[in-house]
């Protein structure tokens, strides 16, 4: 074999892993219950009879794993998530190569053993395991806090709470089932919901416990994020058979700053309008539009990254909802 077949055989190699490579995002909508998680957002404690509220919640997600294709894992090496859910959270897991139908992610609550124990001076700045502003870091022997939850709870929420879990035999593991969604040619999308109010399920917090440590409520919370948060939801797109015209957006994924450009066909004779909502429910825009042939129309609502649901009504009812991802 020459050189030049040789160099045109790399390249060909090297051209089809390229194209192979998908990056995977993954996007952790935030839930009180039925309602969009918000610090200082008054829920009622689950499984009990008084109100709670959140004012500090941060967790490590470490050692994260994608199953795919017939049961491979892939692991997503050196990536750590520190997740303060006050929006909804995507984040990017990175560039995977010949991943075409994602079956589960596998991921674990807190910071692994070999790295726990670790100096977080050494990591540069903006790191999620460098030091952080309030201390995700408890000490050389305890290690990272793998949550740390606050809030007040108990008639007039008048009971502080503090749950810092740690522990390096609290580190628990968990397996979702899940599907993906291709947004892009090389992107694909797992989606996650994450229940939080269940992160305190069978912990009284009307007596205002402050527990920093590796027992009692603390390892309560840790069974409960690995059991009890977490749920996946399928993303599909919605159409209602009886629709007969058109809504498409043009591009999809856009870029924060970026309009948003919808093409349509209508049948004359029926209202319609467009509305725009984050995954969590909070309504950003609904806008009436014109029936007609070929319409256009651009919109820039976002402050945001994230995953936004597109509404198209007909008659204040929905016919068509998509999903529109904005990235930086």
């Amino acid at each position: 074999m020459n050189k030049s077949t040789l160099f045109v055989i790399q390249f060909l190699l090297f051209s089809y892993l390229a194209s192979a490579q998908q990056e995977i995002l993954l996007s952790i909508v935030p839930r009180l219950g039925n309602q969009q998680f918000a610090l200082d957002a008054q829920v009622t404690h689950p499984g009990g009879t008084y109100p709670m509220k959140f004012t500090r919640f941060e967790y490590y997600i470490s050692e994260i794993k994608i199953t795919h294709d017939g049961g491979i894992v892939t692991p997503c090496n050196g990536l750590y998530l520190l997740v303060r859910p006050n929006t909804d959270s995507i984040f990017n897991l990175g560039q995977l190569p010949d991943v075409q139908k994602i079956e589960a992610i596998t991921f674990s609550i807190g910071v692994p053993e070999d790295v726990n124990h670790l100096d977080p001076t050494t990591y540069l700045a903006g790191h999620p395991l460098a030091p952080q502003d309030p201390s995700m870091h408890w000490g050389w022997t305890a290690g990272y806090r793998f949550s740390a939850i606050e809030g007040d709870a108990g008639t007039n929420l008048s009971q502080h709470f503090e749950i810092h879990s740690l522990g390096d035999a609290n580190y628990k593991t968990q397996t979702i089932l899940v599907s993906s969604e291709q947004i892009a040619g090389d992107k694909k999308i797992i989606r996650l919901i994450a229940y939080y109010d269940q992160s305190v399920k069978n912990v009284n917090l009307s007596t205002g416990p402050i527990v920093h440590g590796t027992s009692g409520a603390a390892v309560t919370v840790l069974n409960n994020f690995k059991n009890l948060v977490f749920k996946a939801q399928a993303m599909t797109a919605v159409k209602d058979p009886s629709f007969q015209g058109v809504f498409d957006i043009l591009s999809n994924p856009i870029k924060l700053g970026s309009m948003v450009d919808f093409n349509y066909s209508l049948t004359p004779g029926n209202k319609y309008e467009i509305g725009i909502s984050t995954l969590s429910g909070k309504k950003l825009i609904r806008r009436t539009i014109s029936s007609g042939e070929n319409q256009s129309l651009s919109i820039q609502p976002f402050s945001e990254t994230g995953i936004y649901l597109i509404n198209l009504y007909q008659n204040d009812q929905p016919v068509v909802v998509k999903k529109l991802m904005v990235l930086n």
